[in-house]
């Protein structure tokens, strides 16, 4: 395979052979498709080695003068993505020359990514269950809260909203989050955008609740692509929250894709109480890692984004 490594400016992407290269794995995860990266970054650019034999998403912006790159919100981790089996040499070869075009960058590497010692990548759950065993079977490995959780959801007789739409969703989820995070209207509003995409195109599925007063108390957004859902909304009310909605909806989605072969993906966190939630439906965590290059001037250096802090 030839090693040579070109950067391609936004422009000069082939897209066909782009997503080709993201599909050489089984169930991949849709972070690195096109389509999906086109909603939440605009001109974003690329590593590419061969005829996108291995390929790498950059996002290089500039502030303080300085020209860094750093994964766009709505992402999590971001290749790189191979039709042959990738080496540590490879993947650094990869960083090296994203380092030519910026002085910083934060690399999101894919679950069994190999990633050398000398990085020292910092380490991130990320949950995903093998839903080809019969419901039944399935439901046998959820943790004792969870099944404490379903059977509140049942008293309180929870029903599918199907006349419940994205934009709900989306402002639903904006309520109960925003106080709590600094994300950026702009970047909530792209999310969004993603989302309405993935549901007009068949690549996903929302699930919504609402309670007696016919309001929304519980939604979910799973983008479903190529034998993976991917859990990339997930917003209760606090009455919700007290009554297991949120358990009822992936109990929902598991039953919905049980005996066949498909992969959930919970996505990570590492927050104490959502490890043990989505581990609690048998779960099991596929890691992915962080790595940082910083070659910033002192005192800009010690700045830390958003992703770092």
């Amino acid at each position: 395979m030839q090693r040579t490594i070109k950067f391609l400016e936004h422009s000069q992407i082939d897209f066909e052979k782009w997503d080709e290269c993201i599909s050489s794995t089984s169930s991949p995860q849709p972070y690195g498709f096109s389509w999906y990266l086109n909603w939440l970054s605009d001109q974003w650019q690329a590593l590419v080695i061969g005829d996108y034999e291995v390929v790498l998403p950059l996002f290089i912006k500039k502030k303080y003068g300085q020209l860094y790159s750093t994964r766009p919100y709505g992402t999590q981790a971001l290749g790189p993505y191979s039709k042959v089996p990738l080496t540590k040499e490879i993947v650094k070869s990869l960083v090296a020359a994203a380092m030519e075009r910026v002085k910083y960058a934060e690399f999101f590497f894919s679950p069994l990514t190999p990633v050398s010692k000398r990085m020292k990548p910092q380490q991130f759950s990320n949950f995903v269950l093998n839903t080809s065993k019969d419901y039944e079977e399935l439901y046998a490995a959820y943790s004792s809260q969870n099944k404490r959780n379903l059977k509140k959801a049942a008293s309180a007789k929870f029903e599918l909203a199907e006349w419940s739409s994205v934009q709900d969703a989306v402002q639903l989820w904006q309520q109960e989050i925003r106080e709590k995070t600094a994300i950026e209207e702009a970047d909530f509003n792209r999310l969004g955008k993603l989302l309405e995409f993935c549901h007009y195109q068949k690549r996903g599925v929302l699930y919504a609740v609402r309670d007696e007063y016919n309001q929304l108390c519980g939604a979910q957004f799973w983008v479903v692509h190529q034998g993976r859902s991917t859990l990339l909304l997930n917003a209760s009310t606090a009455w919700g929250k007290e009554h297991g909605v949120s358990a009822w909806l992936i109990d929902q989605h598991i039953k919905s894709t049980s005996g066949r072969e498909h992969l959930i993906d919970f996505e990570g966190s590492s927050i104490p109480g959502l490890k043990r939630f989505y581990s609690g439906f048998g779960a099991k965590d596929e890691p992915f890692y962080m790595h940082v290059e910083n070659q910033l001037p002192f005192p800009i250096n010690l700045l830390k984004t958003k992703s770092t802090r």
